[in-house]
């Protein structure tokens, strides 16, 4: 069994649709569940505990850097196979995939075990939840375990069936939800959390690994015994040096707000910063899942040397992204203070700082990341690395820099000054270079709603 090669537009159309749309509802679905159950967390857990929990998630998650960009490098490799209808390159890169993602979970697990023993000092709590966070930073090993299951993710995403992942990423929400808020009220603290968060992972892994093997059966039993795929090996390592350093620059960028806060100011900080920006991170999150929809599509039509289509949907894709920002964004932000007030009091408000810092950043990185995608979802991730690696260093000096000046909104000042400075007039010149599209068009494309709205907003 295999994946049927999407050969005609209207299926790559459909198959974005379905992607974007289902991202959508997910989104819709859990911020539904997150107005309701986010003062519930709080008031059961207390500030410090529940900023303690983003801190020590955040601390985890970056721990994915171990896997080298495996997985940025397997996407584009299968996206192109499947693309080709190539069914037998898509399994021995699969194989091999599954194969080095075990070692991944291996170091990931063994580097976890020396943060546990250091995690009080990484994120201070008071004494007397010590060995609550420490717990819980060795329950939050068990997502980095299922590593091995990752390359079923990018099976379905490279086969433009990415609708399929967000539903299955709606089962592993609703799962952290319900054990979140159940542990919460039980008096679980910290641990509590962390045990919510490893049985979603658990959820995920076992649903996506499902789905892909229905498509592609056999691939676990060939990944232990079955022979080696020199060749598919040697393409996964060609691309990964360039994309671990790629994704190392992502995570520094954008992971790092609420650790730097924890360390300079303490945890219970993280609060308002987390609590004031929430609203819009997951309008940011919509706008990103346009390029997370689309990103197979294009790849499939890079692959097939269709440049002067592949232009013209960049450009039609960079207006909707820009548009959708205005439009969104702008509300969200004229009423934020308003809303954070009666959704979890004032106290747990950051300032108008955050508010406005925050939505300019997510109108920025909503186009980065779809720039971003034509490069590491086509295997040219190596173009932008440097500057990426640039941008990320700028963006924690200069957070680092303004927490202790300006305070709750230093992390976010950081990130608006490294995305200046680099990716964002970066991109578009690399663009043009890569791939033809006119930086010009990409700019009008970008900056044309903005100006029109620019008066409302005002």
């Amino acid at each position: 069994m295999g994946a049927a090669r999407p050969d005609s537009p209207n299926l790559r159309t459909r198959r974005s649709a379905l992607t974007f749309l289902s991202g959508a509802a997910f989104t819709a679905i859990t911020i539904a569940l997150g107005f309701v159950t986010t003062p519930l967390l709080l008031t059961w857990l207390g500030a410090e505990r529940f900023g303690a929990v983003r801190a020590v998630s955040d601390w985890l998650s970056h721990l994915s850097i171990l896997e080298i960009g495996l997985g940025g490098a397997l996407a584009p490799l299968l996206a192109l196979a499947l693309g080709r209808s190539d069914e037998s390159a898509a399994r021995r890169l699969m194989v091999e995939g599954i194969r080095a993602f075990v070692w991944v979970a291996v170091a990931t697990v063994t580097t976890g075990l020396l943060i546990a023993l250091v995690i009080p000092y990484l994120v201070p709590v008071q004494p007397s939840l010590a060995r609550d966070l420490r717990v819980a930073c060795l329950v939050g090993l068990i997502g980095l375990a299922l590593y091995p299951f990752f390359p079923y993710r990018v099976l379905a995403e490279g086969s433009q069936r990415g609708y399929a992942v967000n539903l299955i990423l709606l089962a592993q929400s609703l799962t952290i939800t319900g054990l979140a808020l159940w542990l919460a009220w039980s008096g679980r603290g910290i641990t509590g959390q962390l045990v919510a968060i490893a049985a979603g992972n658990v959820v995920f892994s076992v649903l996506v690994t499902r789905d892909g093997a229905r498509r592609f059966p056999g691939l676990l039993g060939a990944a232990a015994k079955g022979p080696r795929h020199d060749d598919a090996r040697r393409e996964i390592r060609g691309l990964n040096r360039p994309t671990v350093l790629f994704n190392l620059a992502g995570r520094v960028g954008l992971l790092t707000d609420n650790i730097v806060l924890a360390l300079i100011l303490g945890p219970a900080r993280v609060v308002p910063l987390f609590l004031t920006q929430r609203l819009i991170v997951l309008a940011q999150g919509q706008l990103q899942g346009i390029g997370n929809a689309s990103w197979a599509a294009l790849a499939e039509l890079h692959a097939l040397g269709r440049r002067d289509v592949f232009s013209a949907r960049l450009i039609e894709l960079t207006r909707l992204v820009a548009a959708l920002s205005v439009v969104g964004l702008v509300p969200i932000a004229a009423y934020n203070h308003h809303f954070v007030v009666k959704w979890v009091g004032t106290a747990s408000f950051g300032g108008d700082a955050i508010t406005i810092l925050a939505a300019v950043n997510a109108y920025l990185l909503a186009l980065v990341s779809l720039w971003g995608w034509c490069f590491s979802g086509t295997g040219r991730v190596a173009i932008v690395v440097p500057v990426a690696l640039v941008g990320a260093a700028l963006n924690l000096a200069v957070s680092i820099a303004a927490t202790w000046r300006f305070g709750v909104s230093g992390p976010l000042v950081g990130t608006l000054v490294g995305l200046l400075a680099t990716t964002v007039w970066y991109l578009p010149l690399a663009l043009g270079r890569a791939f033809g599209t006119p930086p010009l068009a990409l700019a009008r494309a970008a900056l044309a709603p903005v100006l029109w709205c620019a008066p409302a907003a005002a």
